[in-house]
């Protein structure tokens, strides 16, 4: 639930900003970043599968070299999908946004480049210790990340 409530996070004190700012937001989480998220978690997903031989077949120590060729291809994935974030401004007029909505989703977007490349890091992290049975290790960490993103998302909203 912790993982989950980051955008909605976000967009709560953007909405406190602008109606504008808003729909920017709105765009940006549910268009451009919903659909990296998609592709992001189903790559890192062949992780699981991946984990749940090694672990039935008694190869632990592969667990390890799995986790870091993951890392390597979502970091991949990453850098060429960070292209289509820094172009959004774009595309979203393209794809008949109006104009003030595309710009500030595009600058929004262009900040938002961090995201993608924490996605090549936490779905691979987030199978590995799911298929280790670690459960509480992410919720602990997602739960420290949502605070943290809280308190940073109210500095700025106020700024």
């Amino acid at each position: 639930m912790a993982q989950f409530s980051l955008g909605a996070i976000t967009q709560v004190f953007a909405g406190h900003i602008s109606t504008i700012a808003l729909a920017a937001v709105s765009i940006e989480n549910s268009v451009i970043a919903g659909f990296f998220f998609g592709i992001m978690l189903g790559t890192g997903s062949a992780l699981e599968t991946l984990c749940g031989q090694a672990f039935g077949a008694g190869k632990i120590s592969m667990f390890g070299v799995y986790l870091q060729r993951s890392w390597v291809i979502l970091t991949v994935t990453a850098l060429i999908l960070s292209l289509l974030y820094i172009f959004a401004a774009p595309i979203l007029t393209f794809i008949c946004q109006t104009a003030a909505i595309s710009a500030m989703a595009g600058v929004f977007s262009i900040y938002m480049i961090p995201q993608i490349f924490a996605y090549a890091i936490n779905f691979p992290t987030a199978k590995f210790l799911q298929s280790q049975s670690k459960i509480m290790v992410m919720a602990a960490i997602s739960g420290v990340a949502l605070v943290i993103h809280t308190l940073l998302t109210c500095m700025a909203s106020h700024v």
